[in-house]
């Protein structure tokens, strides 16, 4: 694989045309020919060899042992080969002036070879498949936690972006299902502000508010979601605008119904999704792959989970035991900390008297989880 001359805390690939990728790397596989001999025209047979046999109880055998194979493991039919994959996302610096600064880490924890793990329920055993293999791309992208860039970062204080999951998709599957991978938390945010004084006040989410713009950032292009009121499509606009005043290039605005086979894409190359507004997440594409015979075939089987990370909730500091649901902030000697997550049943026992009036000046918001 060639690589760019760019260094993005990683190498990436040189861009790849995926559709012109598939045509030059296709290739015919010898197709399973199923025989179309039924479960009638076996009994017939075995009638006219042995006219006396007893086949009552055939049919429902032959149901147990198919029960039984569906029971076995064929992980190690499903799973991909080891391959060579992105590890993490590194902060992105200017480039300019060649003085590039980064972590101090070894070149080896840049990539690792691994096995893939299947988390997803493993298909029904059968021969047959949608997905033709070799002559169909298997597409692997990890999908990051939202990031928030600042201006003049310190490389050795930057928080890297952390992997969330990492789906793989089929050929002409849409970038729209590629958005449908992105379940963040921050869809869920509560958004009802500073609730001391009212701590019954109604909840107001963010995913119900007018912040329903989403889009991708691909190689200079937008990609944005049909929404009826076109607000998707004004707000692309207006970013296109900024740009173009900025010095920035944006070429066209362009649909989420465009397959993933009609992108041009680099390995290893952070690109940006954007909903609710300004919540943006990295992701990068890790493999392109021709689809083997030993691969999932199943197209209702994609996309396929990969891995996904590991969430840890953030505990009540009183009782230690319920998942904090209120972050409460407070200056005086009454909490052991000036930020402090709590249950509910701890913040209202704490906090009211029986009247439900504050015992005390403090802030409280909502949250609906607290990572520790």
């Amino acid at each position: 694989m060639e690589f760019s001359d760019s260094l993005l805390g990683c190498y990436i690939s040189k861009p790849i045309n995926l559709r012109q990728f598939r045509t030059e790397n296709a290739y015919k596989v010898d197709q399973v020919k199923m025989s179309k001999v039924t479960d009638r025209l076996v009994y017939e047979k075995l009638k006219s060899i042995n006219p006396d046999i007893d086949l009552t109880d055939l049919p429902v055998e032959v149901k147990k042992w198919d029960e039984e194979l569906q029971k076995y493991n064929f992980q190690d039919i499903f799973d991909s080969p080891d391959s060579l994959c992105a590890r993490y996302v590194f902060p992105i610096y200017d480039t300019i002036s060649n003085e590039l600064q980064t972590h101090n880490v070894m070149k080896s924890d840049f990539y690792q070879t691994k096995r893939t793990k299947l988390y997803t329920p493993l298909p029904s055993f059968t021969p047959r498949g949608n997905i033709l293999p070799g002559e169909t791309l298997l597409i692997t992208v990890s999908i990051y936690y939202p990031f928030h860039w600042t201006q003049h970062q310190v490389p050795d204080e930057a928080v890297i972006p952390r992997c969330q999951k990492t789906l793989q998709f089929y050929d002409t599957q849409t970038l729209y299902e590629l958005k449908q991978g992105f379940k963040c938390e921050n869809e869920e945010s509560e958004i009802s502000g500073d609730i001391s004084k009212d701590p019954h006040k109604p909840l107001e989410f963010i995913a119900n508010s007018d912040l329903k713009h989403g889009l991708f950032y691909i190689n200079n292009n937008l990609y944005v979601d049909s929404l009826p009121d076109r607000s998707t499509l004004m707000h692309a606009e207006t970013m296109k605008s900024w740009a173009s005043r900025n010095g920035h290039t944006i070429q066209n605005i362009l649909s989420m119904d465009t397959q993933l086979l009609d992108l041009e894409v680099c390995i290893g190359q952070p690109y940006v999704y954007q909903h609710l507004g300004r919540c943006e997440h990295l992701f990068i594409f890790n493999e392109i792959n021709i689809a083997k015979s030993n691969d999932c075939l199943g197209q209702s089987n994609y996309p396929r989970v990969i891995s996904v990370a590991k969430d840890k909730l953030k505990n009540c500091i009183f009782c230690i035991k319920n998942i904090a649901s209120i972050v409460m902030l407070n200056d005086d000697e009454r909490t052991p900390f000036t930020v402090n997550h709590m249950c509910e049943s701890c913040f209202k026992s704490y906090n009211y008297d029986h009247l439900d009036d504050k015992v005390s000046n403090f802030k409280a918001y909502r949250g609906i989880k607290w990572k520790k």
